[in-house]
């Protein structure tokens, strides 16, 4: 939380989910500029993603969603891009 990384043009986000039935389906990730992040991918099925960013400040969460349609918000993230 509050990282700041220093000039670059891609950042990767790592993230840990789990689930109480262990039955994880996917990862939906949303990033922005503000502190209500678009969407940008769904349905992942991974726990990494490399993401385009310029000098800036940004917001991100993962939502988990299981096989029966349940989800986790991981809550806001913020890093800056200096």
């Amino acid at each position: 939380m509050a990282a700041s990384i220093p000039s670059t043009s891609s950042v990767t986000l790592q993230w840990t989910g789990s689930d109480v039935d262990d039955d994880v389906a996917g990862y939906d990730i949303y990033i922005g500029n503000n502190s209500n992040p678009p969407l940008f991918s769904s349905d992942l099925n991974t726990n990494e993603l490399v993401v385009t960013v310029s000098s800036g400040i940004y917001y991100w969460k993962v939502v988990t969603k299981d096989a029966l349609g349940n989800t986790s918000d991981s809550g806001i993230f913020q890093f800056r891009v200096l």
